[in-house]
């Protein structure tokens, strides 16, 4: 997975995108509305609301996509909810061809296979006055593993990146995978409460400012954007999914570099395993280069985008509504379950990928 994590990733991945957006965009948007784009006054006899900046609050199941970056030439979560904005009529053909006329962009960035179940887009849009009705028109427009849960005016220069002031991943993980013997499988192994406890340990570690250049790829020894901070590294108790046995394990940091959380969750592994030194996690915070397990990217999801940064400043301004998730837990809950949660534990029966992980560790 992880474009995961994206989790948030480093800005320098995202600076990559844009050159790409302007042929990614030509592809998604069909000849005719091209040829309107050519000539808008003339040829869209539409009559388009003015653009003002709003917020997207949305959730997408990752099965099937290569992230959520715009990227050319194959699906990504971006095409399919520019190309359902187009088909409403809520952005411009032009602009959906020039994403930077309309300031659009994403809280988070995701790689292929995450899920995200609290996402947050910023964009002008050509919005109609009932929203409500504009948030329905959109929800039938989108494949049903995206959802949109609210559209929210925001302040002319609300950057969804910028103003994100943390991120929370959770990553569920199969319990027999950090079985300390190998011979333990899926098929009806139960976590006992001390490994329980070691696990929750072991993640402790990693709490704090550390030095993630073991967990990440294609970055130097000397490159300070390894150094990433993780404010809290919660698990829950373990949950029966029909016959496979699962712990939710939560990252809540500012940000994370690519591959950060499965080489953590990886980590995790090789020493509940046994396959791992003792001193190996201590060495992984250093300058040489060590090999860190990575986890499957099955069971990855963005589950929260914080705008804490945004509220302080715009969120009781009187003209402007907070960017919370409280109004619409519900909705984000049965998404969550029905379209993200259940796709991985389906994943995880048919192919297995956790139990494919230990022989190689």
């Amino acid at each position: 997975v992880v474009s995961t994590q994206s989790g948030h990733y480093a800005g320098d991945q995202n600076k990559r995108l844009k050159s790409e957006v302007l042929s990614a965009l030509s592809e998604i948007i069909s000849p005719t509305e091209s040829d309107v784009a050519k000539d808008s006054e003339s040829a869209d006899t539409h009559r388009y609301p003015s653009k003002k900046k709003y917020a997207i609050m949305m959730g997408f199941c990752g099965e099937g996509y290569r992230g959520m970056a715009m990227n050319v030439g194959v699906r990504t979560i971006e095409e399919e909810l520019i190309k359902s904005l187009l088909k409403c009529k809520f952005i411009k053909p032009e602009n959906a061809k020039e994403l930077k006329k309309i300031n659009f962009q994403r809280a988070s960035r995701t790689d292929k296979g995450v899920s995200g179940a609290r996402q947050v887009v910023s964009t002008k849009l050509n919005l109609p006055e009932d929203v409500e009705t504009s948030i329905c028109e959109l929800n039938k427009a989108l494949p049903d593993d995206i959802i949109v849960y609210d559209i929210i005016k925001a302040t002319k220069n609300f950057d969804s990146h910028k103003f994100a002031s943390s991120r929370v991943y959770e990553y569920n993980c199969p319990t027999f995978a950090m079985a300390p013997t190998l011979g333990d499988t899926w098929s009806g192994y139960r976590i006992p409460q001390v490994v329980l406890e070691k696990v929750r340990t072991v993640l402790q570690t990693f709490v704090g400012t550390k030095y993630f250049y073991n967990y990440t790829a294609n970055k130097s020894a000397e490159d300070p954007s390894c150094y990433r901070h993780i404010k809290s590294i919660t698990v829950s108790e373990p949950i029966l999914v029909e016959d496979i046995e699962y712990i939710k394990i939560f990252l809540h940091g500012d940000s994370f570099v690519y591959h950060q959380i499965r080489k953590i969750v990886g980590m995790t592994i090789a020493l509940l395993r046994n396959v791992t030194p003792s001193d190996y996690l201590e060495r992984s915070f250093e300058k040489e280069r060590l090999d860190v397990p990575l986890a499957p990217g099955l069971g990855l999801v963005l589950d929260k985008v914080n705008m804490d940064r945004y509220n302080k400043r715009f969120g009781s301004d009187g003209c402007h509504s907070p960017l919370v998730w409280e109004p619409y837990e519900e909705k984000v809950q049965n998404f969550k379950r029905n379209k993200i949660l259940n796709i991985i534990h389906k994943k995880e029966k048919s192919t297995d990928c956790h139990s494919a992980l230990i022989p190689l560790l």
